[in-house]
């Protein structure tokens, strides 16, 4: 098999260049010694996985690979947690008016699953986000987006050894804590026959990340849910009997309640921002 190579040709030499370029229309992925990567899955060193075709070129949107579907992104967001043409995971992406759910390997289902990436996010403006672990007060440590050593993962995290995390990865650690909490959540919905859309699973979960996972499943807006209650007025004076402490309003929960009331209703991402 050749090897291919792409060169910037000057009037003294060649320059080989480096990591991804574009050529044309397409993306291709070069080794530090100027070599064309050729296989088909591809992981760069940031270790994102991407899907390389026949001639070395980068897919991107829906793909079917070996009967499995998966989704690489079509653009690249602010925060660098999503890159053009990686594979999606842990996440739901919507296409053609169709949303379908990426597992932790990339592979796609139909349908609503778990925290959304933009629940994530909406999460994160109220978690915050801190690189290593911090106090913040209740006697145990946090890091991430509220991964704490009250919890399971963050106690493994914790006596593993690790010490900072990016911003992905404790997204990643969100999803992760977040799966029970939604398992919980779909399996009552589908007792009772309920069907939510991905925005106000989202902000159920964010809700439940908040105040507890049995403390939303034994609420009283839950409960109107599961019963089909759909009145704006008693959904949001639902949301907001959780927003005291010791009977107390404290606008900090108030205002945090109001934002998932609008995510819930509305569809509303802003968060805290």
């Amino acid at each position: 098999m050749s090897t291919w190579k792409y060169c910037l040709v000057g009037d003294d030499n060649e320059t080989l260049l480096k990591g991804w370029q574009k050529v044309g229309d397409y993306y291709y992925y070069l080794y530090s010694n100027g070599a064309m990567a050729e296989s088909e899955w591809f992981q760069d060193t940031n270790g994102y996985w991407y899907y390389l075709d026949g001639n070395g070129r980068m897919l991107t949107g829906l793909q079917t690979i070996n009967n499995i579907m998966y989704y690489f992104h079509e653009t690249s967001d602010g925060s660098q947690a999503q890159y053009f043409g990686a594979m999606a995971k842990n996440c739901s992406i919507a296409v053609n008016d169709t949303t379908y759910t990426a597992d932790n390997n990339g592979c796609l289902s139909v349908g609503i699953g778990g925290l959304s990436s933009e629940g994530a996010d909406f999460i994160c403006s109220w978690e915050g986000y801190s690189s290593t672990w911090e106090d913040v007060g209740d006697g145990y440590q946090t890091i991430g987006i509220g991964t704490s050593t009250s919890g399971t993962l963050g106690l493994q995290l914790y006596n593993s050894g690790v010490t900072s995390c990016t911003k992905e990865q404790a997204k990643e650690w969100l999803q992760q804590e977040c799966v029970t909490c939604y398992e919980a959540i779909k399996e009552k919905l589908d007792d009772s026959g309920v069907t939510l859309k991905q925005n106000q699973i989202d902000a159920l979960i964010s809700m439940a990340y908040n105040i507890g996972q049995y403390g939303l499943i034994g609420s009283t807006l839950f409960k109107n849910i599961l019963s089909g209650i759909t009145d704006p007025d008693i959904l949001l004076g639902n949301f907001e009997a959780w927003d005291k402490c010791n009977g107390h309003v404290l606008q900090g929960l108030k205002n945090r309640r109001d934002s998932e009331y609008a995510l819930f209703v509305n569809a509303d991402y802003t968060g805290n921002n």
